[in-house]
């Protein structure tokens, strides 16, 4: 049990120190953002994990909270195909991934259960990196699937398993402040999917109000959308080459309208408004978690000062900069631990004889400078 080194100021602090000091937090702000974020990404989890039933939710236009997919995207997922495989595979590997994460920032976990850490670690990894493949795999068909839209998937893929793998290269190497950094800077970057489904309906509703916008939308999508021919050529009589076997890549032009007429332009108004939507999220989340970062200095020369001593005692070269560090690989100032109780016993002797000898000389020299 993590306890804090400060007396609480009050007796609410107090009665909740028993509540996050048990789960292995000694500073509440540290509990309260884990509560809230990480808490974020479960219950969004949870909340989907009814899309396993593929075929029975996600896909599903008459499931009883309708469908988990945007309108007219599951003409696409229930044809078979590489599309098909890549949604299964993705929501197979993605779910799973972001549960198994939320135990991976419990602190006690990783400080009393650290082989359970590691394994879990692993899973986790890999998961979200198959994940990641499989979300580039359906991002020609994923929200419209325009190139704002593939862009933005593959940007937040090599953010998201990029960082894993530079986590993991300094947790190799021992380097425990810079695994930490760049395993949040992951699942930051990750959770952007959850402010993107605000910012979706907010940027909906806000272009459907202002008017005027259209999308381009394939017919057989919308027959699909629209569920029959009739409801089609109902709405968009344009369509009829592709009933008459004209042109099966007939497209319509859709009014964005998230209060419209048909499923059609509610997906529109949501394929038109995801990329910018997804940007602006990835860019929230990116400068957040930078912000808090730099707003955790103690922590990070906490568990830098560990490092130093893990990678002292493996013999490695360099210790406290044996990983991905600033000061080894770019321009910033040498690492030095700044406390001797980093040091082992013959090395705190031999840094205080140090300190002797030097100061008999400058006394020595300083009596001499006064008698002359």
């Amino acid at each position: 049990m993590a306890v804090s080194d400060r007396p609480p100021r009050n007796a609410f602090v107090a009665k909740a120190r028993k509540v996050y000091n048990p789960i292995g937090f000694s500073k509440g702000y540290n509990f309260i953002l884990w509560f809230i974020f990480v808490g974020a990404l479960f219950g969004f989890t949870l909340a989907r994990l009814e899309y396993l039933d593929f075929w029975g939710v996600f896909c599903n236009p008459d499931a009883e909270n309708g469908s988990g997919a945007l309108p007219g995207e599951c003409f696409y997922y229930t044809q078979p195909g590489r599309f098909q495989i890549g949604i299964i595979l993705h929501l197979a590997t993605v779910l799973p991934a972001s549960l198994l994460a939320c135990l991976q920032f419990v602190p006690v976990i990783r400080h009393k259960v650290i082989i359970f850490h590691r394994i879990n670690g692993y899973i986790v990894v890999t998961l979200a990196t198959v994940a990641s493949a499989a979300a580039i795999v359906i991002a020609r068909h994923s929200a419209g699937g325009g190139v704002d839209v593939q862009v933005l998937v593959g940007l937040l893929a090599i953010l998201f398993v990029g960082s894993f793998v530079i986590s993991i290269i300094n947790v190799k190497r021992l380097q425990i402040e810079q695994h930490r950094a760049w395993m949040i800077r992951a699942w930051v970057y990750g959770s952007a999917i959850i402010t993107l489904r605000i910012g979706l309906i907010i940027g909906a509703i806000v272009v459907s109000k202002i008017g005027g916008h259209y999308l381009a939308q394939p017919c057989d999508k919308i027959n699909f959308a629209l569920q029959g021919e009739d409801a089609t050529m109902h709405f968009y009589p344009e369509c009829a080459p592709l009933f008459s076997g004209e042109n099966l890549d007939q497209q319509a032009t859709v009014s964005v309208n998230y209060f419209g007429q048909n499923a059609i332009e509610v997906g529109a108004a949501f394929n038109i408004i995801f990329g910018p939507a997804a940007l602006v999220a990835l860019v929230l989340h990116a400068f957040s978690v930078e912000l808090y970062l730099r707003l955790t200095p103690a922590e990070s020369e906490r568990l830098r000062k560990v490092s130093y001593q893990r990678q002292l005692e493996a013999g490695m070269k360099n210790p406290g900069s044996a990983g991905l560090t600033a000061d080894r690989l770019g321009d910033a100032r040498k690492w030095t631990p700044d406390s001797d109780s980093n040091l082992n016993s013959s090395q705190s002797y031999e840094a205080l004889k140090g300190a002797n000898v030097e100061m008999q000389r400058l006394s020595l020299t300083s009596s001499q400078t006064g008698n002359a």
